[in-house]
């Protein structure tokens, strides 16, 4: 008779201690590139080991009773933990409105009723989405987008933001557009309160490229992003997920300085 043999099999992003080297991200002005992203050294700390699947192999007819957290799983757990956030702060919202739409609410939210475990748990739900779409974009260039739009008080806020989102999830990197007009550098002053909109699949329709007047030599890569006016009163991060099931997954406002080191009153 043989034995039954188990085999389990642990799919993971790196919870290695061991540093990885970060490519640079720029913006992009008339002939000439600002950079974002400065190669540093990224802790173990910015990235978790993620549980996806446990298969099982055996000559046995016999499966073991459990396998373990299957993707379903681990995507629906996710999912929910966002949306759970998400109703919390729309509850509040509609509870204090203040601001235009509320947004002024939904920045006190995130600043006064969120735990540090609050945070590690959103880190921890945006992580694993994003990872699993990352996984099915490289399969197929067609799948697994991720969206980012960020509201932000001002250009170094935004930039800051897009830095610390794109890093720590790993996502491409790409230019910057909309710091300037007709070749003219825009000052972060003029440009006020702003609106980034980051896409892993490209950000602009050729429409879009017609309007902004920014020429078709400038069509959209995987990782751009735009940068434009913004006047209203939300402050935070809005994500969007696109996975192979079909489901839409849109959350947020998030912290913008979710992925910045430990703050000190936390």
């Amino acid at each position: 008779m043989m034995n039954k043999v188990f085999v389990p099999l642990l799919i993971c992003i790196s919870s290695s201690a061991e540093s990885l080297l970060l490519p640079n991200f720029v913006t992009k002005r008339s002939g000439e590139s600002i950079r974002l992203f400065n190669r540093r050294t990224m802790s173990s700390s910015s990235t978790q080991s993620l549980d996806l699947l446990m298969t099982y192999s055996s000559t046995s007819e016999n499966p073991p009773s459990s396998l373990g957290p299957t993707i379903s799983d681990t995507v629906q757990k996710a999912t929910e933990t966002l949306e759970h956030y998400d109703i919390l702060q729309q509850k509040f919202m509609k509870e204090n409105p203040v601001g235009r739409g509320s947004g002024t609410s939904a920045l006190t939210f995130l600043q006064h009723h969120l735990s540090y475990n609050d945070r590690l748990r959103m880190m921890e739900s945006i992580t694993k989405l994003v990872h699993l779409a990352n996984g099915q974009r490289s399969a197929d260039q067609s799948k697994g987008r991720i969206l980012l739009g960020i509201c932000a008080e001002n250009v170094d806020e935004a930039l800051l933001g897009i830095k610390s989102w794109v890093t720590s999830l790993s996502l491409p990197r790409g230019l910057l557009h909309g710091m300037d007009v007709d070749g003219v550098p825009i000052s972060p002053e003029e440009l006020g309160s702003v609106y980034v909109k980051y896409n892993t699949g490209g950000s602009m329709t050729f429409k879009e490229l017609r309007e902004r007047g920014i020429g078709f030599d400038s069509l959209w890569k995987p990782g751009d992003a735009v940068i434009e006016k913004y006047d209203g009163d939300f402050r935070g991060v809005y994500v969007n997920v696109e996975l192979d099931d079909g489901v839409f997954r849109n959350f947020g406002v998030f912290p913008t300085d979710l992925w910045f080191e430990e703050e000190e009153d936390w």
